[in-house]
C-alpha cells in the first residue's frame, strides 16, 4: 500500500466559506473588567463619604454635594491603576486557569484514545519510562560512570561558597 495513494480513514469536509470573526483584542477586556473594579471602589467610597456627610449637611447641602463630587473624582483618580493592576492580575489567573482546564482535557482525550488503540497505549507507556528513567541509565551502556550528584549549599553556608567561589575565579584579576 503507498502512502501516497491511499485514501485517508478521516473523511474531508468541505472548506469553510465565511471566515470566523477575529477574536477580541485582550485589552477590551482587561479595560473593561478595570472600569467595573473602579466603579466598585468608587461606590463604595462614595457611600462612606454619603454616610459621614448625612450626619453634619443638614444646612450646608451645597458644602457636602462639593465634598462628595471631590471624593468621586478623589477615588478615580486614585484607584484607576490600581482597578487595572487588579483587572490585569484577575485577567491572567483566568486564562491560566482555562489553560490548565484545557490541557487536563487534552491528556483526558487522549487517554480515551489509547484504550482504544494498542499501539498509542504503547507509545504513552515508553514515553512514561522515558521520562522516569534517569540519565545514569542512558550512560550505562556506554561504560561510563554515573557522577554523584551534589547538593548545593543552602542558607549562610551556600553564601559562603558562592563568595568564596566567586573570589577564586577573581583571583588572578588583582595582579597584573
Amino acid at each position: 500500500m503507498s502512502t501516497l495513494t491511499s485514501a485517508s480513514p478521516i473523511p474531508r469536509q468541505p472548506a469553510r466559506t465565511a471566515p470566523l470573526a477575529p477574536p477580541a483584542p485582550r485589552q477590551r477586556s482587561v479595560r473593561g473588567l478595570a472600569a467595573m473594579l473602579l466603579a466598585a471602589m468608587v461606590a463604595a467610597l462614595v457611600v462612606a463619604a454619603d454616610r459621614v456627610i448625612s450626619t453634619w449637611a443638614d444646612g450646608h447641602l451645597l458644602l457636602a454635594w462639593m465634598v462628595l463630587w471631590a471624593v468621586v473624582f478623589a477615588a478615580l483618580a486614585l484607584f484607576a491603576d490600581v482597578a487595572r493592576g487588579l483587572a490585569q492580575r484577575v485577567m491572567r489567573g483566568l486564562d491560566n486557569w482555562s489553560r490548565t482546564l484545557a490541557q487536563a482535557r487534552a491528556e483526558a482525550r487522549l487517554w480515551e484514545m489509547a484504550r482504544s488503540n494498542p499501539r498509542l497505549m504503547r507509545e504513552l507507556q515508553l514515553a512514561r519510562q522515558r521520562q522516569t528513567g534517569s540519565f545514569d541509565d542512558a550512560l550505562a551502556p556506554l561504560g561510563i560512570e554515573p557522577v554523584a550528584a551534589v547538593r548545593p549549599a543552602t542558607g549562610w553556608n551556600g553564601f559562603l561558597e558562592r563568595l568564596s567561589a566567586a573570589r577564586s575565579r577573581q583571583l588572578g584579576l588583582y595582579y597584573i
